[in-house]
């Protein structure tokens, strides 16, 4: 049974950004396609739809390669300490921000560059986002965990940050100071409650995940408002999305 989740060290206290700027889109790597590591990952990730966020996958993937068997010893003893598993979640969530980003960078994704109101762009790259899980919907449930499991968590937090910062970006925020940490907090809860409740959305297209992340959106502007101390909000939100995460996945 999952136990709540309290930061025993706390978040370090910092004003530095992150790697944003104005040159950022289109230099962006975020998966390197060249590393052996990351073209037996990617290979992987065609398993998924079958064997979940396995070892099986890397297995397959290997030899689909007709790359060598030892070489699974890259993926299970790598200087992370992580899992092979996690290895796998962590290379698909990295594999989708990277395509959020072909798709923002793309002139033909009108949907996209025709929206002028930054809360509505946020919104409609929340739900293309979410919407790339559906090949692997059924297994999603399975990844999420991976995600919470104590030692992965830092992990996890830093990917998910990364994910509502670059959308923040796309969508235009200029915002500085407080507001830019809370706006980024508030993209991460979004995203995460949304991704929780798509795992229980039966309608056709999702649509009804799609009208959650509207509605939430919504009322990201007055978010944060009650915190001024950075390093206490932080760890609060920290907190609260694992908890969030771990509650839904216990419900099932």
């Amino acid at each position: 049974m999952f136990k709540q989740f309290r930061l025993t060290k706390p978040i370090q206290r910092t004003l530095t950004r992150f790697y944003h700027s104005s040159d950022h889109i289109g230099s962006n790597l975020i998966v390197n396609p060249n590393a052996i590591e990351s073209k037996v990952l990617s290979k992987a990730l065609e398993y998924v739809p079958k064997y979940g966020f396995t070892q099986v996958c890397i297995t397959e993937a290997i030899r689909g390669l007709q790359y060598p068997d030892s070489l699974q010893s890259v993926i299970t003893s790598n200087p992370r300490g992580n899992s092979a598993e996690f290895e796998l979640v962590l290379h698909w969530l990295k594999c989708k921000r990277q395509e959020l980003e072909q798709y923002v960078i793309n002139p033909s994704s009108e949907d996209f560059h025709k929206i002028g109101n930054e809360y509505e762009r946020a919104s409609h790259l929340i739900k293309k986002r979410l919407l790339a899980n559906e090949p692997i919907i059924e297994k999603l449930q399975s990844g999420l965990s991976q995600l919470v499991v104590p030692g992965n968590i830092p992990q996890s937090m830093e990917e998910l940050h990364n994910l509502s910062d670059d959308i923040a970006f796309y969508a235009g925020d200029k915002s500085n100071d407080f507001a830019w940490y809370s706006k980024r907090m508030g993209l991460s809860t979004v995203y995460v409650s949304s991704e929780l409740f798509m795992l229980q959305d039966t309608s056709e297209g999702f649509q009804r995940t799609q009208d959650f992340v509207d509605e939430k959106v919504a009322g990201l502007k007055g978010l944060g408002s009650a915190y001024t101390n950075i390093e206490e909000w932080s760890v609060f939100n920290a907190i609260s999305l694992v908890n969030l995460i771990k509650s839904q996945l216990l419900r099932g």
